[in-house]
Order: structure tokens, then C-alpha cells, then sequence
């Protein structure tokens, strides 16, 4: 029968002898020998098969607890004929001798095996019991310790009376004696301890004690999600239709296996209640995960408008001017995403994100505006560009910021800036800005996204990447790249050269030589992060062209519509530009290193030239701006670069 696969690693660790704590899932329900149930039904199902003679469990709110009554009785009995033995000394029975440090025995005390349900449960008591019940190597016993990670506040600063049932349940995992007789004779009395997270368990408890391992609890494995859909499919909305063509039913669940990867069985059962409650069918494996992760049913990148994904390239080429390499990319992107077919899909599983860029190229060519223009297009806003500026993450602490602080930490309420985002906008473009600037422990995260498509915060919850698109940019191999030691230059960057010879000595194909050479040298060679650019991919990293003069002209025009409207909607005013203005721009595009600094200095210029001493004109003769509404306003610029304005009625 099926079971969870960490089971094979606790039966080879209780085979060997040891003693065993537990870690990880272990809240969920577990799947063993075809069933599921919660972690102490399977320990207990365990060790009643093996034969234990007595079977308990200990916690902080219930004390010991024992499968049946005999059980109880008989652990008492051990108890007390132990305790007996230890004030008549018999010499073929010797005491147990006490702990080091004058620590006294366990005390003689038969009543404390029967506190009344309200009381406390003592630790003290219970693990002394416990110490004396699994040294003794007659009967068989199994006991597992229930939240084992809460027996003290804090595992590195605690009392010294937090510290005194430590040692006792110490001492008890070191005496547990090897059973001499009976069905189990060879196998070690056997004390299981239960702990939710792994740091919260003092470490000097299990460190350096040979007869003590630790086993992760692992969420369920594939095969483990395949039973769980060949088991209960038939249970989904729609499932019962589908089970009666198999090979249709079979595809389905594989998918479904493959999509709920990282998955709890909890979760599983809870995605095929959304089913009914949705009327998704689990013909439908990848709408029905994707509606449970992100409460929609309809992806928005396969319900792109065929009309709107044709025209991309054009609409997305108005705003972002003379880059047609990158605008092909990420148009191609666009078209698969309608499409769908993926050789991802083949398997079933795709839960990566649904593309990848890495935008390399000099400040001000279009890389950011890119990102904006393609937000607007998938989802009519622009807000849904979640942007993320790497130089605000140069610390080494910077990966808490994304996902959150552990708990106990500062800021564990807040979660991640990162996860946070996508729990809000699980549809969403992710821009990494000035990747470069980044802590390199940052690109640890990042590679787990690639790869997986999830991450987990601070506070357990789980989000996933798999209908977004990340953006990263860099102005790598732009500048000088220096060291910071020396002030050496170690590597050249482009625009040192332009501006020594001029753009039109470096045709595009060898821009995109050097920004990729400058790419691939900075993350396998000074990063030592070659797995990063591999997860990307080559061919997903796009370089940006310099910014050529014959482009000046168009990007100008563009800024000036948004002056046109801006006005429009504020004052009511038209705005007319003469040809002057886009002429007087050409000229001072053109002069010294203006060129290198890209969009961004064409409209500093026309920040300079045109916007402000409009608006001072504007400001001097309506001091009443109400007044400006129906008017046409027709500027221009003069030789000295100095702006005219006429006025018109409409």
C-alpha cells in the first residue's frame, strides 16, 4: 500500500535502533499504507503493528495519553515495581544511578500517574516516569512526545527549571534499553519526538547523542498527489464523467499531480471542494489549481484579445522607440502565452512564470518604459508593473525584506514585500530594476522562483509565480566597471567608447555582442552565478541599442503628445508645438555626450526648454487658470532656444 515517502526513512532509522524526532509537515494528513490520517494515528498504527506492548503519547495539555487502558495499567506497574526495586536495593537489580551534577533520581511518586484531567501535566514527573519505563528491557514500549518544540520558550535562553526535564528526557533517550525477549527482542524501546519547527528543539538535546536522528516530514511527494487523484477523482466536480474515458482521466490526474507540487494533503482535499463549489471539472487540472491559488477562474494572458495580441508590436513600438529586437521578444512571449501550447505542458507541469526577460543596455533607452507599456497592454494599468529597486537591497539581510522575517523576528507580522505583492496581484508584470545592485544571497531567491515558481514567506504562506512575468534590468557593461579597492578599471563599458568615436561606429549586432559578453562575465565569472543566467536563459536576455539620432525626432514627439494631454485635461487648453521645437531638440541631442544618457536627456530638455517656461508663461497672464478653458496655445522655439507662445481662441 501507498505511504508517504519519509516513512521508508523512519523505518530505517527505527530499524537501526534510534530514537527519532520528527520534524517538518507534520500537521498535515499523512498518507500510510493507503490511508490518511494525522501524525499520531500513523505512529500509532505503526507501533501497534509492530507489537509494542505499550503504545502512549505525551503532551503539554493532556499529559500521557495511552492507546487503551491495559496499556496504562502496565506502564504503571513498570513504574512502580521500579521504584520499589530502587528503595529495597537488590544487588542483580541495581538502581538507576543519578544524573551528573547532583541530580536526584526520578522520585517514588505512583500518584503522579494519576493527576486529575485539570491538572497540568507536570514535564518533570512524566519524563522521570519515562526514564524509568524505557530503561527497563522487558516490555515493550513505544512513546511519542508531542510538540517537543514547545517544552521551552526560547532553545537557547531558558531556566534552569525548563532546563531540569530536558535533562531527565535526555537521560531517557540515552538509557532506553534493547529488548532482550518477545517479538521485538533486538529493537530498542522507542521514544518519538514531534516538533513543528526543527530550530525550536534546544539543540545539546540530540547533538552528540548517537541513538537520536531527525526525519522531515515532507509535504506530499508526486506519487503521493497521483494516489490521492486515482483515489478520490471520481469525487471531483465532473469526475465521475471522466472516469469512464481512462486515458482522459489518467491525463488529468497526472497533470493535476504535476500541478500541485508543493502542495499539503490538506490542500489537495481543499481543491477538490473548490471544484464543486466552482463547478470546475478536473477535466480542466490547470484552470481548477490556478482558480484555488488565485480565486479566478480566467487566465488573463490566454483571454488576450487575438486583435490586441497582433498589434502588439505596433502599439508597443509608439512608446518604446528604436528598439525593435526587444519589442519582437517580447511580442513572440505574448503570442505563446495566447497560444499555450508549451513543452512544459507535455508533462503537465508549468509552474514557472509565464516569461523571463533580462533587459541589458545604458540608462534611458527604453528598458523600464518597456515593462510600463507591456502592463498597460495585458491589463489596461500600468499599477500592474510591481517594480522592485534592487539598489534598496544591497544588504546581506535584504532576502528577509522579500519574504518576511521568521517568526520571533522583527517585521514577522508584516511578511514579504515580495510576497506580499503577489498575494495582492498574483496577475502582475514583476520589474527587477538594476539587478546588479542586488545582495548576491538575493539571487538565491530568484533562482527559486525560475525554477519552482514559488516561495514561501516568513509565515508559512506559499505564493506562486506562475502568471506573472519577470522583468530584470541591468546597465552592465554600460559604464567603466572599476575595482573597488584600487579604482582600476577592470572592465570597459560602451559608452566610454561612443563617446570617443560616436554611436554610428557601433552598429547594433556588436552592442548586443558586448552587453551580453558584459552579462555572461559578470554573473559566471565576478558572481560565480552561473546557474542564474542559465535559469533566464540566453536567449531571453535581450540588449538595448544606443540610442541612434534618427529616433530623437519620434521620441520627442512622444513626450510632447503627453504635455498635449496633460494640459488638456487639466485646463481644458489645447496645445499646439511648431516644427521649431522638434528642430532646436535634434540640434541639442546631437551635442557632446547627450546622446549616451538616452530618453531620459530628451526630456530634461524638453523639461528645460519647454515645460517650465510654459507654465511660467502660463502662470503670468491667467492668474485665473478657469480662464485658459477652450483656448489654443501654439508654442515654439527660437534661435537662443528661448519658447514663443501665441494664443488662440478654438
Amino acid at each position: 500500500m501507498t505511504s508517504a515517502e519519509w516513512i521508508c526513512d523512519f523505518q530505517k532509522a527505527h530499524n537501526h535502533c534510534l530514537s527519532i524526532l520528527l520534524h517538518g509537515n507534520v500537521r498535515d494528513q499523512i498518507l500510510y499504507r493507503g490511508t490518511y490520517q494525522n501524525i499520531h494515528g500513523v505512529l500509532g498504527t505503526y507501533a501497534q503493528d509492530m507489537g509494542f506492548d505499550i503504545v502512549a503519547r505525551f503532551d503539554l495539555i493532556d499529559g500521557l495519553t495511552f492507546a487503551n487502558e491495559p496499556m496504562r495499567q502496565r506502564y504503571e506497574e513498570i513504574c512502580r515495581q521500579r521504584f520499589s526495586s530502587q528503595s529495597s536495593p537488590n544487588p542483580a537489580q541495581p538502581p538507576i544511578p543519578s544524573a551528573p551534577g547532583n541530580i536526584p533520581p526520578p522520585r517514588a511518586n505512583p500518584g503522579a500517574l494519576r493527576r486529575p484531567v485539570q491538572t497540568r501535566p507536570n514535564p518533570e514527573d512524566a519524563f522521570g516516569d519515562l526514564r524509568v519505563a524505557v530503561a527497563q528491557d522487558k516490555v515493550s514500549i513505544f512513546i511519542s512526545l508531542d510538540m517537543s518544540d514547545m517544552l521551552v520558550s526560547d532553545p537557547d535562553r531558558y531556566s534552569p527549571e525548563d532546563r531540569y526535564p530536558l535533562i531527565l528526557l535526555k537521560r531517557a533517550l540515552l538509557d532506553a534499553a534493547i529488548l532482550r525477549e518477545g517479538d521485538l527482542a533486538g529493537y530498542r524501546n522507542t521514544v518519538v519526538l514531534i516538533a513543528d519547527e526543527l530550530k525550536r528543539v534546544p539543540l545539546w538535546l540530540s547533538a552528540g547523542n548517537p541513538l537520536i536522528t531527525s526525519v522531515q516530514v515532507a509535504t506530499p511527494s508526486r506519487e503521493e498527489r497521483l494516489f490521492f487523484g486515482q483515489n478520490f477523482g471520481q469525487h471531483f466536480y465532473g469526475g465521475e464523467a471522466l472516469i469512464a474515458t481512462p486515458t482522459e482521466f489518467q491525463s488529468a490526474i497526472e497533470e493535476f499531480a504535476d500541478l500541485t507540487d508543493g502542495f499539503l494533503a490538506q490542500a489537495l482535499e481543499s481543491v477538490r471542494k473548490t471544484s464543486w463549489q466552482r463547478h470546475i471539472s478536473l477535466a480542466k487540472p490547470r484552470q481548477l489549481v490556478d482558480y484555488y491559488r488565485h480565486n479566478r477562474r480566467d487566465d488573463p494572458f490566454e483571454q488576450l484579445n487575438a486583435d490586441r495580441v497582433a498589434s502588439a508590436r505596433e502599439e508597443l513600438s509608439k512608446r518604446v522607440i528604436g528598439q525593435p529586437r526587444a519589442i519582437d521578444a517580447v511580442t513572440s512571449m505574448l503570442v505563446s502565452s495566447k497560444v499555450g501550447i508549451s513543452l512544459s505542458a507535455v508533462g503537465g507541469r508549468n509552474n514557472k512564470p509565464k516569461g523571463t526577460f533580462f533587459f541589458a543596455g545604458a540608462t534611458g533607452v527604453g528598458k523600464t518604459e518597456l515593462a510600463k507599456s507591456l502592463a498597460d497592454l495585458l491589463f489596461g494599468d500600468e499599477r500592474s508593473l510591481v517594480r522592485f529597486d534592487m539598489s534598496e537591497y544591497k544588504e546581506e539581510h535584504a532576502a528577509e525584506k522579500l519574504t518576511g522575517a521568521p517568526p520571533g523576528f522583527v517585521g514577522y507580522e508584516e511578511g514579504g514585500q515580495l510576497t506580499n505583492a503577489i498575494l495582492r496581484r498574483p496577475y502582475c508584470i514583476l520589474l527587477f530594476d538594476e539587478i546588479e545592485k542586488a545582495h548576491p544571497k538575493l539571487f538565491d531567491k530568484f533562482l527559486q522562483i525560475l525554477e519552482d515558481g514559488r516561495l514561501t514567506d516568513g509565515k508559512g504562506q506559499t505564493v506562486y509565480f506562475n502568471q506573472t512575468i519577470i522583468i530584470f534590468t541591468s546597465n552592465i557593461g554600460a559604464s567603466d566597471l572599476s575595482d573597488p579597492q584600487t579604482g582600476e578599471i577592470i572592465r570597459h563599458g560602451i559608452m566610454h567608447s561612443v563617446a570617443d568615436y560616436g554611436a554610428d561606429r557601433f552598429p547594433y549586432d556588436q552592442v548586443e555582442a558586448h552587453f551580453r559578453a558584459e552579462v555572461e562575465w559578470y554573473f559566471n565569472s565576478r558572481l560565480g552565478r552561473a546557474e542564474l543566467l542559465n535559469r533566464i536563459g540566453q536567449e531571453n536576455i535581450i540588449a538595448f541599442d544606443l540610442l541612434r539620432p534618427e529616433f530623437v525626432t519620434r521620441i520627442g514627439e512622444k513626450f510632447l503628445r503627453t504635455l498635449t494631454t496633460s494640459a488638456a485635461e487639466k485646463h481644458q487648453v489645447h496645445l499646439q508645438a511648431e516644427a521649431s521645437v522638434l528642430e532646436v531638440l535634434q540640434v541639442q541631442m546631437v551635442k557632446g555626450s547627450n546622446l549616451l544618457y538616452g530618453g531620459r536627456r530628451i526630456k530634461m530638455l524638453l523639461e528645460n526648454l519647454v515645460e517650465r517656461p510654459l507654465n511660467n508663461w502660463i502662470f503670468e497672464r491667467y492668474p485665473d487658470l478657469r480662464q485658459l478653458a477652450g483656448k489654443t496655445l501654439t508654442y515654439g522655439l527660437l534661435d537662443d532656444n528661448s519658447l514663443t507662445v501665441k494664443e488662440d481662441q478654438v
